[in-house]
């Protein structure tokens, strides 16, 4: 198994999305979908993932507060950033509190899965029990 990930974003429709896609990566597992950041940092704390995916803008808590609790609670959960807004003071504000990858929805689907490929790869992540 390559991993569990939490997939944390305003819209149902990107996290269904997001679920399929990665679920037809094989090895993938979603644990868990959030609506925003407070309840994603909840869910996260509660559900062990191995990666978060975060979207920046969301209501209650953004993207960029979530990633840094996230980081402070758990520091070996991987954190990517998907976002609509792949500005470069953005995608520095991210890496700044612990994002390990950031990709722009606009990117396509193969950068995403690649992105996870390439942040689960180092760790060899194992499921959470």
């Amino acid at each position: 198994m390559r991993g569990r990930i939490l997939i944390v974003d305003d819209s149902l429709q990107v996290r269904r999305s997001l679920r399929w896609l990665i679920e037809q990566d094989l090895g993938w597992e979603v644990c868990g979908e959030a609506s925003n950041g407070a309840e994603g940092v909840s869910r996260a704390a509660e559900l062990k993932p191995d990666i978060v995916v975060l979207d920046l803008s969301m209501p209650v808590m953004n993207g960029i507060e979530a990633a840094r609790r996230l980081k402070s609670m758990m520091p070996q959960t991987h954190l990517l950033m998907l976002t609509s807004f792949a500005l470069p003071d953005v995608e520095e504000a991210a890496r700044s509190v612990g994002i390990d990858a950031f990709v722009a929805k606009t990117d396509g689907t193969d950068s995403l899965l690649e992105s996870l490929h390439r942040i689960a790869a180092p760790t060899q992540i194992s499921s959470a029990d």
